[in-house]
Formats: C-alpha cells, structure tokens, sequence
C-alpha cells in the first residue's frame, strides 16, 4: 500500500520590533508538500541575499527532483527523498558561497535552513542551524529538531542547564550554517504523521522571546485556525520584546489514507 497526505499551510514573517530588515525567508509549496525556512546572517543586506537564495534554490532543487523521477510515488523509498533533501541543501551551500566570493558585500554571509517534506505517511525534516521544528500533538508540544548551536554543545556536556541557557549571551552562536564552508553537514530523519498533527517551523526570533510553554499555549487555543495562530505567535514574539525577525510557518494533516497500488500508479 502507498499513502496520500492531504496538508494544509499557513506561514508568517516579520521584520520584529528591532531590526531594520527581515533576513528571513520563508516558502510554501503546498503541491508539492514541503515548506523551507531560513534565517540569513551576514553584513549589510548580505543576510537576506543569503536566505532568500537558500529558499528559492532548495525549492527549485526539489521541484525538479519530484518532476524528474520517472518512478510511480510508491516505489520512491524514504531514502531516496533523504538524498532529495541533501541533495538540495548542498547546492543551496554552494550557490551561497559562490554569490559571496563574487560580491565582496556579500563575504561571510550565510543562513539557517530548516525543510519539511511529506513524503507518504511520513514528514521528513531536514536542517542546519538553529531554526527549529515542533510537533503539536494532541495537545503536546514536542521540539523535534537539536540546535547546531555552541550552546546546546554546551547543554549536551552538562556545562548549562536548560533554564539557565535562556539567559546566555551565547544562545545565537551556531555552529552549522547554508554558506559557511564548502562541505555542510546536513541533519535529517524522519516522524511518522498522525491526523491531526500540526508542525512549526520557526526562526529563533520566535524561540528566543518564548519559551516552550508560550508557544504550548498559543498553539493549544489557535490550533484550528493556522493562519491566525502564526499571527499570534509572531504578536506575541514582538510583545515580549522582538528583538529579532520572526518567521513561522505551520502544517497541519489534514488526512492520510492509505491507497491501493492501483490508484497510486494512476495518479503518479
């Protein structure tokens, strides 16, 4: 048996309540069942340039895989849709660093990435970085994706505790980032879908001015409307301080049935 997922998307950004400009960029595409979130980095401008590419680049990357493959959806194994994601990732990196050895306004920029993919009964995500993912699941929030962050090397050791790394000057410090270096180690794996579900991707803008419980509760009283709970969320970010750009988006399963080889390689 194959599996069709039916998804719905809601995304948000927004500049905060400090920054000049939004060096974050989101991207929907709800055909093709992914959504990418990147949060640049860089001098003047450099951070946009940086995750704008990374979107766009990353979307093209993967459009074109699910286009190309001649194979009916059924036969295409989760492993295969992992080297999608690697796949497009790394071209993102390097398109990335090329841009800024070209544009001298552009050097040591560089951008987060987080992606998610519907791939069957199962959601794959991809990331680099600090942008997070979390799962709403029957009324719990479970932060699914592990910062590339020194801080959370730090965590990982036992040097800090969770509760005092809210407070660290270093919390923004990452240690993997789409344009760094030439190879990038990208972290992927995947969560089985329940009906029901809904994912949150978002930028650290968000996650630096709420904690877990903040977000639990947003979500739990906005879960049935996506579109104004990305709004509350991102409100609610910019109330407690927005001291950074804060992007969301949000995916819900709708439904996901199982289907007979026979209506797949019809559809394929």
């Amino acid at each position: 048996m194959s599996f069709q997922s039916i998804l719905e998307f809601a995304g948000l950004s927004d500049t905060g309540l400090v920054r000049a400009q939004n060096e974050d960029a989101i991207g929907i595409f709800v055909e093709s069942g992914f959504a990418v979130l990147a949060d640049g980095m860089g001098g003047y401008n450099a951070g946009e340039v940086a995750s704008r590419m990374c979107v766009e680049l990353i979307a093209q990357q993967l459009q074109q895989k699910q286009q190309s493959v001649w194979m009916p959806m059924f036969s295409r194994t989760t492993s295969i849709a992992v080297r999608w994601l690697a796949d497009a990732i790394a071209f993102a990196n390097t398109r990335v660093l090329e841009a800024a050895r070209q544009h001298e306004e552009y050097l040591g920029m560089g951008t987060t990435a987080v992606v998610v993919l519907s791939h069957q009964d199962k959601l794959l995500i991809a990331h680099v970085g600090d942008s997070r993912v979390y799962r709403f699941r029957q009324d719990q929030l479970t932060q699914l994706t592990r910062d590339h962050s020194v801080l959370q090397g730090q965590i990982d050791a036992g040097l800090i505790s969770k509760k005092d790394a809210q407070f660290s000057p270093i919390k923004n410090l990452i240690t993997r980032a789409v344009g760094a270096q030439e190879e990038i180690e990208v972290e992927i794996h995947d969560h089985q879908m329940e009906e029901g579900d809904i994912y949150l991707l978002c930028s650290d803008g968000l996650t630096d001015m709420l904690n877990h419980d903040e977000i639990h509760h947003i979500m739990h009283q906005y879960s049935a409307q996506l579109a104004h709970c990305c709004q509350a969320l991102i409100d609610s970010a910019n109330n407690f301080g927005g001291r950074d750009n804060i992007s969301v988006i949000l995916c819900k399963v709708i439904e996901l049935h199982e289907r007979s080889l026979m209506e797949t390689i019809f559809a394929s």
